[in-house]
């Protein structure tokens, strides 16, 4: 029988044997587990092992599934599982091999929408901002206060840019000539098209105004042919005004823009665009070149009374030429003389006429205004007509019907206590005329209502001014 020290070594011996043949198992299964997980080593696809973002955080691939082995292999010491270790090992070793493709994607598809993000964000703080146009695509240049130096870019951007044409407005200002011939040169390629551009047709403006002789020359002879279009576009409009002004002092050249224009005078008086251009001939011009345009003015009359420069018009010709010339429109006014005083701007005519007007005229005028006195004086247009009556003919007319009855109430009652009435009442009150005392006394006799007045929400000035009487 064996001793106790004999069977203690053959317990160690087999022990060790035991060890040794685990130890075998372990490295062939991890030698197994490397090669089914190469396919995602690091040391092998250098470029998934990581990705650098913008926080310099770090997307690794690969990594995680080596620790979770680590682990694994540490945790599995039990001897009751280590016939079932290879297996194990195995199972673990595919899995992790799935895990580890699946982290790869969702790394880099996670890389991919923080690249877009980026991306996105780089495009609003970095890049120019893109704008579209209905006839060209530009994108507007980062620039502080104009001081970027002039390139192809801004020279190919004239349209529809306000910064670019502010920047090569400035430059023109300047006394850089070279700059300005390359300005010129660009411009003189679209010129017409930048004449009717919202903002090109300033730069195009600022050309006829400090550009050189035989530059205004060359930038007329490619725009003269096209005068009517350019006379009837709200921004071309002002161009042909510069041009007008190029050529006032050569008389050839106006009587060659006025033959041009000829054909087509009776539509530009039609336009209120037109009304424009017309007014700047007859401001430009020489009176007796445009003495051709009144027999179309009389024709056009209505209209013109009825635009911001139409009727501006029709006051240069009423103070240019003789009655005798101007006879028939004044005639025509006054058939219309009721009707333009409620107007927008044909009360300004009526106001021309009661201030500048022939006697006649004026009388007439003066007779439609005090037979419609109230209602001329709580319209909006009207009360502007009636306060030019009491500066220029004074209030003594027409006290008598501010102290008449309408409507069972007092007309300076019911003028005072209206929006646009209370300022033909201040008028009255401040014009001084000694027929105001006969007004004064009557206030007096009524304090209640005079009471009401200021209480209202349009006569709280004109009481002001009542208690000041």
């Amino acid at each position: 029988m064996a001793s106790q020290s004999e069977e203690k070594d053959l317990i160690g011996s087999i022990l060790s044997d035991q060890d040794d043949k685990q130890e075998i198992v372990l490295k062939k299964a991890r030698k197994n587990l490397s090669l089914k997980s190469k396919e995602f080593d690091p040391q092998i696809h250098p470029k998934h092992q990581e990705f650098q973002t913008s926080n310099a955080s770090i997307l690794s691939t690969g990594y995680q599934s080596q620790q979770k082995q680590r682990i694994f292999f540490q945790t599995q010491t039990s001897i009751e599982i280590q016939s079932q270790l290879s297996s194990a090992l195995q199972q673990t070793a595919d899995q992790d091999n799935n895990t580890s493709s699946v982290d790869h994607f969702q790394s880099f598809d996670s890389f991919c929408q923080l690249q877009r993000k980026q991306s996105t964000k780089k495009h609003h703080t970095m890049q120019p901002i893109e704008y579209q146009n209905s006839s060209l695509v530009f994108t507007s240049d980062q620039c502080i206060e104009s001081k970027l130096s002039l390139s192809q870019t801004d020279l190919e951007q004239i349209c529809g840019n306000q910064l670019i044409n502010r920047k090569l407005q400035n430059i023109l200002d300047s006394n850089d000539i070279n700059a300005k011939r390359v300005i010129f040169n660009q411009v003189e390629k679209i010129c017409l098209k930048a004449s009717k551009d919202m903002f090109g047709n300033y730069t195009v403006q600022k050309i006829f105004e400090v550009g050189s002789q035989d530059q205004k020359q060359r930038m007329y002879n490619l725009l003269i042919n096209h005068i009517f279009d350019l006379s009837k576009n709200q921004y071309a409009c002002r161009v042909v005004q510069k041009m007008m002004e190029f050529i006032k002092d050569h008389t050839q050249l106006v009587e060659i823009f006025l033959q041009i224009m000829y054909p087509q005078i009776n539509q530009l008086l039609n336009d209120s665009n037109g009304n424009y251009v017309i007014l700047s001939c007859f401001e430009l011009f020489n009176k007796n070149q445009l003495f051709f345009m009144i027999p179309y003015i009389e024709d056009s009359l209505q209209f013109m009374s009825k635009q911001t420069y139409g009727c501006r018009v029709i006051q240069k010709v009423l103070e240019l030429y003789q009655i005798e010339q101007t006879q028939r429109i004044l005639d025509i006014l006054m058939t219309l003389a009721s009707q333009l005083c409620y107007q927008e701007f044909g009360n300004y005519i009526i106001q021309y006429l009661l201030k500048s007007g022939p006697p006649k005229e004026k009388q007439i005028i003066c007779s439609i205004i005090k037979e419609n006195f109230e209602q001329l004086s709580i319209n909006k247009f009207g009360s502007n007509t009636v306060e030019k009556y009491i500066d220029i003919m004074g209030p003594n007319q027409i006290i008598t019907i501010l102290c008449s009855i309408s409507n069972d109430q007092f007309v300076f009652y019911n003028l005072s206590i209206n929006p646009f009435g209370n300022y033909v009442m201040k008028k009255v009150l401040i014009s001084g005329d000694p027929s105001v005392q006969y007004f004064k006394n009557l206030l007096k006799q009524y304090p209640d209502l005079v009471q009401r007045i200021k209480n209202s929400d349009f006569g709280q000035r004109v009481g002001l001014i009542m208690d000041a009487l």
